[in-house]
């Protein structure tokens, strides 16, 4: 499969350019086309001749898995196409849509070959089970853990979701196909009758495989947690700054493969310059796409490092929070002096799964202030992270 890369893909190893991506998504559907067809032809003679429920049932399931490979080609197609009016980000998202669509399908195929298959365990039939019927099953699997590899190998090198689905789909295929065989060999030698149940066990199979790949189809078309390893390396390059005193906020939007968009603040120093300020911010959102292929925009947030009022309020802080848990977070820490009060602003951050309510841990911080200084009015602004295990 290597040697078709490399002949009708040019710049494979650049998997971030759209064009790569869509050509090694219409050279993984036309393949899968190919030999899904052919593996049903073989197998329907086959079912057909021996009168077998579960080879038909294992035939129409490559169908199906064909007609997958159509939509992985022109979702892969759609995918690469350019941002227009309509689609400012572009059409990265069609990758995923078009796993979650193939994953559908694989569901309903299985559905209803589980209505043929309860039929034949309720109505058993006798069926010839042939030398060519164990070969055409022989031959597919061995094409099947074929596909599972090479579509596995496009998934990791590409980061696709859609592949990944194909080729697990593959997988399963090997599975099912392996209990058709064994069902096929079990009545040829003994005679008991398990064709029904074999096609019964390839459909729930087909099912629950249909439907694990549905949700992980799903979740980067909701949103999903960013890569932490991406996040960290990201996190790494910007602290590497010697005015980045701190980050937070630090978002991904994923509109596709390819197609990332990053938001950040970063603390520097508050008697840094407007145009420091703004060189710095430039300078990081260049290297975010030069080095991680995300268009990034940079919000600078200043901190006053050398006032004495800020310091105490800020280790005030960091021990009212200690005392609640480690685990709260804080930035954006600002002082404001006005005629009659001392506002304190900050934004903390809270994991997921806090006995605590939102509202009862601004409430501690707004009394313990309280208790240092009666003049001091706090304003908290409250977000939600996911604690690493």
């Amino acid at each position: 499969m290597q040697l078709l890369v490399r002949h009708f893909i040019k710049n494979w190893n650049d998997v971030n350019d759209p064009k790569v991506r869509a050509a090694y998504g219409v050279l993984s559907g036309t393949v899968g086309i190919f030999l899904n067809l052919l593996l049903f032809a073989v197998k329907l003679t086959a079912g057909l001749l021996s009168a077998s429920i579960a080879v038909i049932a294992d035939a129409f399931n490559n169908l199906s898995d064909a007609g997958s490979s159509i939509l992985t080609l022109i979702g892969f197609h759609k995918a690469g196409e350019k941002p227009d009016a309509e689609h400012p980000f572009g059409h990265g998202r069609m990758e995923y849509l078009t796993g979650l669509i193939v994953s559908v399908i694989i569901c309903v195929v299985g559905v209803e070959l589980a209505k043929e298959s309860i039929s034949k365990i309720i109505h058993p039939e006798h069926t010839v089970i042939t030398a060519v019927t164990i070969a055409s099953l022989l031959l597919s699997i061995g094409v099947k853990f074929y596909m599972y590899l090479y579509n596995m190998s496009f998934s990791r090198h590409l980061g696709s979701v859609a592949l990944e689905s194909t080729a697990k789909d593959s997988i399963s295929d090997v599975i099912s196909t392996s209990v058709v065989l064994a069902c096929s060999l079990i009545a040829r030698y003994t005679g008991i009758l398990l064709d029904g149940w074999g096609g019964a066990a390839v459909a729930v199979f087909i099912v629950w495989s249909g439907f694990s790949q549905i949700l992980e189809a799903i979740n980067p078309l909701l949103g999903e947690e960013p890569d932490p390893a991406l996040v960290k390396k990201i996190s790494d390059a910007v602290m590497s700054y010697g005015k980045v005193l701190g980050i937070h906020d630090l978002i991904i939007h994923d509109y596709g493969p390819g197609r990332r968009m990053l938001s950040v603040h970063i603390e520097v120093p508050s008697d840094m310059t407007l145009v420091d300020a703004h060189q710095l911010a430039d300078t990081i959102e260049l290297r975010m796409n030069g080095e991680f292929g995300i268009e990034a925009v940079v919000h600078v947030d200043p901190i006053d490092v050398g006032d004495p009022e800020t310091k105490k309020l800020r280790e005030k802080l960091s021990e009212f929070l200690d005392y609640l848990t480690p685990d709260i977070l804080y930035h954006d820490f600002r002082v404001v002096h006005e005629r009659e009060h001392v506002k304190i602003l900050f934004d903390i951050a809270v994991p997921y799964g806090m006995r605590m309510t939102d509202g009862e841990i601004v409430q501690f911080l707004k009394s313990e202030f309280h208790k240092v200084g009666e003049q001091y009015r706090v304003i908290v602004q409250v977000d939600h992270y996911k604690k690493d295990a």
